[in-house]
């Protein structure tokens, strides 16, 4: 592990014990924070996942809590409903562009070294149990969590 960083051996090391990393960054003038996984492709064959514009912290456990379904067997596809990740609502699930890896997921674009990973969006509803691509969305928190769809996907 000569010649990398502090933060290059800590991600590495937490996938090689535990089976991912979870990478959060911090929202700014140019968009909201997020989240995403490194590693669960890896370890699991399954798409890593990210979740953007909710708190970090909050983002983490989500995250850490599809990562523990996954060792236990449970599977999460592109076009489908998932409840038990925040309680009291469903989260929906979207294959992620490619276009986007390269804004979102730089680090799990060196870990893999390419684009050559999937990669889910974790799409939560407001506390009316709106979703961004239904009519109703607030126009106020419109750029709160972008959806970073393939083009062509079909919402229910």
């Amino acid at each position: 592990m000569a010649g990398l960083s502090n933060s290059d051996k800590k991600l590495l090391d937490d996938v090689e014990k535990y089976g991912w990393h979870v990478v959060k960054v911090v929202g700014d003038e140019t968009g909201p924070g997020f989240g995403y996984s490194i590693g669960l492709f890896k370890t699991f064959g399954h798409p890593e996942i990210i979740v953007v514009g909710l708190n970090l912290d909050l983002i983490h456990s989500i995250i850490n809590g599809i990562g523990e379904d996954l060792r236990n067997g449970k599977n999460y596809q592109s076009g489908g409903f998932y409840s038990g990740l925040i309680e009291g609502y469903d989260c929906y699930f979207v294959a992620v562009d490619v276009k986007y890896y390269n804004d979102y997921v730089g680090y799990a674009r060196w870990f893999y070294k390419g684009d050559n990973f999937q990669l889910l969006q974790c799409i939560y509803p407001t506390k009316k149990n709106i979703y961004p691509w239904q009519d109703d969305w607030p126009e106020e928190i419109s750029s709160l969590q972008p959806v970073l769809a393939e083009v062509g996907v079909i919402f229910p």
